[in-house]
């Protein structure tokens, strides 16, 4: 978003100097477009819809005017057609002719906030967009301008784009020294990277004198100097943020072609320009780019509005591991729901734009954003159901059957919580007999509705029998009686466990005659008591279900229990330190104390950076600390940790710079739910609080079994090693706080043996290791109160408007999950992803059985997948075979084993765009770290 301005003024130098043959300079008119950021989408929509008014009558106006880049993202084409309609033809034709360059995303996303598979939608739903427009509309590079860093595997990601060029910016390391390099995923696939030395914007506002556009080149070729390749060219990046395109250019560049010959100056388009350019000798780069050393990478924002982060979370997991999988796999081809697909991805993807993901935009920006998140979610959630119902109406099993699907591909356990109607001991037992440990949580029943009308308004009494909130269905007696000021009391009794339905249309004409009188009428619904039943699912098959019934009892035990400061399974234990709330677990031959220290600091920065205070104030010890036990077993046990703290109120200082804290407190009460669920190998843990504190942040501290010189940590389909520094520069300090989307790891080996703590969180993206390798911290949230500020510590320059926000001081009620994962061995012994899976993507239930021409067994599957992770399970439209997106996170190959049910599955091998790379029959090979996306022939 933000660059450093070319300078326009002249310098003394020979304008025909001597040269073998002249520098190409390439001039790329452009605009850099932020959908939406310190102002609302609509206001920008305005200013944009000017944009490409003012660009379609310049190219019709100046046909030397040959190429145009609108900012490698579709988005900008469909905002502006839905206010100009009647410009699509004409747009069509300037973009067919290549004079318009749109894709290849959607969205210029941020690559670290959103999950791997957001990516690519976007990539493909950029590259559909533009092909749609024009075949020859399409910029054919992963253009990569303004992200806050880049991640590992986007290499591999565009070449499976049938992209072979990036251009990137910010995050490229000092080690890197001339303007390309290869740029080389895990898989070990690559790409030709073009750095943008001096970012999207060094040919902004260039001269309308042609003597001054050479004395322009001249000097950046001087800025330049050894990092031009030998035989390169220049790149002029003509644009910024939100900028018109600049008439006259055309001529300009005519006349400094004829007035020197050093130079020989061109409008082009970027994609041919790269393509141009020399690749011998370049230096490589493996991995992901997260370098401050000439550009900012702004890491705070993965930080500052967690709130934000934790709905994107949620909403992803919503489309893409649950609402889109299920509908692929238990509906009909020809019902598969795309067109409400298509709506909630195209909310995840406009979602991912940097400044919406990373939340470092005005308030209002934000709540849209949240809107969106929230719509995607829901739609993921509504089409779950509609999957689960249909998949109820098939499995033929005995009414009242409750089916467990697990939406996921391991084969797995796990707590599902059902109500079961009646009162006292009960248990659930699968169809093959197997009974599970269950735990009634609480009976809920008694008074429902409740109301008193008079006359003809028992109308209104009567319709809502028939509506849900009186649930008149299953009322099994209907009692009168006459109090004594003469109101007439009828009181509706549901119907308890084998109690048959009662037939109300005789009960509603009774009450409609009483109201025709006139008569007062008290109208009572008592409930009958109902179980909210927790048990411990056995053994659910990926990608399938697995029936249970209730039976009466206590059924089996487990070895979950809860008892003072203990709470503790049959694989974890953990304690609780009653002087200041942390936890000593043990678990996998790992004991760990001190955990789960709640540490907070003053924040002086804002939406992009941390900032900490010159004189901070750290509060690291409560005051007080209370354990209740919530739940005592046996399947599964709670324990809450209330700890008080006083905090310091606020930071003190202007919008430049923050230079302590308020010695005024707030008494802050933050708890804890620690819960261990049967079978489970991690702990799981709840925070709560009201933060009435501002200008601060608060981190959880894990001191981890022994030091380690770094983490792995999950990013898109990838496990990212890093080391405990990282990398900055004279604009923004190398702060080691870094991303992870799922799970962060720290293992170290002493011995022959590796131990380790791993942490999977739902929508905390970052952390850091500290204390020399001895400590991971989470952080858990940043209050800040500006957009961005002129001069934090670790950030001598703004990054945005100067503005003060309240939103992103987060005064409100916040929540935070996490599990905290003691293991040996490494990430992979671990099972984290697994784990991720089991902690984030919970089993779903459906109440199932007695319908007319079910067929499917009680335990079965759809489709089978081992030894891969799996990215998506789709389709690409209504009627189309299952695509499923397999990866490989590992460093060594994998063969992956796919079946539709119980048969091994065929089909093609495609890449992103559905072009055929080749076929399969049963099993796959995978390489080290590489993605697949494989077309099954077989769809029922």
């Amino acid at each position: 978003m933000h660059s450093v301005p070319g300078d326009d003024s002249p310098i003394d130098s020979p304008i025909d100097s001597p040269i073998d043959s002249p520098i190409e300079v390439a001039i790329v008119p452009h605009t850099h477009w932020d959908r939406e950021w310190y102002e609302p989408f609509q206001t920008y929509r305005v200013k944009l819809v000017h944009l490409v008014d003012e660009l379609l009558d310049l190219l019709d106006d100046e046909p030397s005017y040959t190429r145009f880049l609108l900012d490698g993202q579709t988005s900008v084409i469909d905002d502006y057609l839905e206010v100009r309609p009647e410009q699509r033809e004409r747009l069509a034709r300037l973009a067919g002719s290549g004079r318009i360059r749109l894709g290849p995303w959607m969205i210029l996303m941020d690559e670290f906030m959103v999950s791997g598979e957001t990516i690519v939608r976007n990539l493909q739903l950029g590259i559909e967009r533009a092909e749609e427009l024009s075949g020859d509309a399409l910029l054919r590079v992963g253009y990569l301008p303004d992200m806050f860093g880049h991640i590992a595997q986007m290499p591999q990601l565009l070449r499976l784009a049938g992209l072979e060029h990036a251009v990137v910016w910010r995050g490229v390391p000092s080690a890197i020294q001339s303007t390309a390099f290869w740029w080389q995923a895990p898989d070990g696939s690559r790409v030709r990277a073009e750095y943008l030395y001096g970012s999207y914007s060094n040919g902004r506002d260039l001269p309308d004198q042609p003597e001054q556009l050479v004395a322009r080149a001249h000097g950046y070729e001087a800025e330049l100097g050894e990092a031009r390749l030998p035989g390169g060219g220049i790149l002029l990046m003509n644009g910024s943020d939100h900028l018109l395109p600049q008439r006259g250019l055309a001529a300009v560049v005519e006349h400094a072609n004829e007035i020197q010959a050093r130079y020989r100056f061109r409008i082009a388009s970027l994609d041919d320009y790269v393509r141009a350019q020399p690749s011998e000798g370049l230096t490589t780069w493996e991995g992901e780019l997260r370098s401050g050393a000439r550009a900012n990478v702004l890491m705070g924002v993965a930080s500052n509005r967690v709130d934000v982060h934790q709905i994107a979370a949620a909403a992803e997991r919503a489309v893409e591991r649950v609402g889109e999988p299920l509908s692929a796999l238990l509906l009909p081809a020809d019902r598969y729901p795309d067109a409400f697909l298509q709506i909630a991805w195209r909310h995840l993807v406009l979602d991912s734009a940097h400044d919406s993901a990373c939340a470092c935009s005005h308030d209002e920006v934000v709540e849209a954003v949240r809107v969106r998140y929230e719509e995607a979610r829901h739609l993921g959630a509504a089409l779950a159901r509609e999957a689960l119902h249909q998949l109820a109406c098939e499995v033929d099993v005995p009414p009242g059957s409750t089916i467990v699907v697990n939406p996921t591909a391991i084969t797995r356990g796990g707590l599902v919580t059902v109500p079961l109607p009646g009162e006292g001991p009960v248990h659930l037992v699968a169809l093959d007999g197997t009974a599970c440990p269950s735990q009634v949580v609480r009976t809920r029943g008694g008074e429902g509705v409740t109301t008193v009308v008079v006359g003809r308004k028992i109308r209104w009494v009567v319709e809502m029998m028939r509506g849900p909130e009186f649930a008149g269905a299953r009322i099994a007696r209907v009692e009168q009686h006459e109090l004594a000021d003469g109101t007439i009391e009828v009181t509706f009794h549901d119907a308890g466990p084998g109690e048959p339905f009662l037939d109300l249309e005789a009960t509603r004409e009774h009450l409609l005659a009483l109201g025709d009188r006139g008569a007062t009428i008290s109208v009572r619904q008592l409930r009958a008591p109902v179980r909210d039943v927790v048990f411990a699912a056995s053994a659910v098959p990926g990608f399938g279900w697995r029936t249970f019934r209730a039976a009466d009892g206590a059924g089996p035990g487990s070895s979950v229990h809860a008892s003072g400061f203990v709470i503790a399974n049959e694989h974890v234990r953990a304690e609780v330190d009653p002087r200041d709330g942390t936890l000593t677990l043990e678990a996998d031959g790992v004991r760990v104390a001190g955990i789960n220290r709640y540490v907070d600091g003053g924040d002086g920065g804002d939406t992009y950076n941390y900032s900490p205070p010159a004189h901070d104030t750290v509060v690291d010890r409560p005051e007080t600390v209370v354990v209740e036990v919530l739940e005592s077993g046996p399947v599964r046990a709670r324990l809450l940790v209330t700890a008080t703290y006083a905090l310091p109120s606020h930071a003190i200082g202007d919008e430049r710079e923050c230079a302590s804290r308020s010695t005024a407190t707030v008494t802050t009460q933050i708890q804890s739910f620690l819960e261990l669920r049967a079978g489970e190998r991690y702990l799981r843990v709840h925070v709560e609080f009201d933060n009435h504190v501002r200008d601060h942040r608060l981190r959880a501290h894990f001191p981890l079994p022994a030091r380690v010189d770094g983490s792995d940590a999950e990013c898109a389909f990838a496990v990212v090693h890093r080391g405990l520094t990282a990398e900055g520069g004279p604009h923004e300090a190398g702060l080691a706080t870094f991303v992870s989307r799922r799970f962060v790891d720290c293992a170290a080996r002493s011995g022959n043996d590796t131990a380790g703590l791993a942490l999977v969180h739902d929508g905390l993206l970052e952390y850091e290791i500290i204390g020399d390798g001895a400590v991971l911290a989470l952080t858990l949230l940043r209050a800040t109160g500006y957009l961005s500020r002129s001069r934090p510590a670790l950030r001598p320059n703004p990054a945005g408007p100067l503005d003060r926000l309240e939103g992103p001081q987060l005064q409100h009620r916040v929540t935070m999950d996490y599990a905290v994962v003691p293991h040996s061995g490494d990430w992979r012994a671990a099972r984290l992803h697994e784990v991720a899976d089991e902690v984030l993507v919970p089993l779903q239930r459906v109440r199932g059985g007695g319908w007319p021409g079910a067929h499917r067994a009680p335990c079965d599957t759809v489709l089978q997948v081992e030894g891969a992770q799996v990215s998506a399970v789709r389709r690409a439209g209504v009627g189309e075979p299952l695509e499923v997106r397999l990866h490989n996170p590992a460093p060594d190959p994998v063969t992956a084993r796919v079946a539709i049910g119980h048969t091994p599955a065929y089909g093609q091998i495609v890449d992103l765009t559905g072009r055929v790379i080749g076929s399969f029959t049963g099993q796959v090979a995978l390489g080290a770290s590489e993605i697949i996306t494989l077309r099954l022939a077989l769809t029922s």
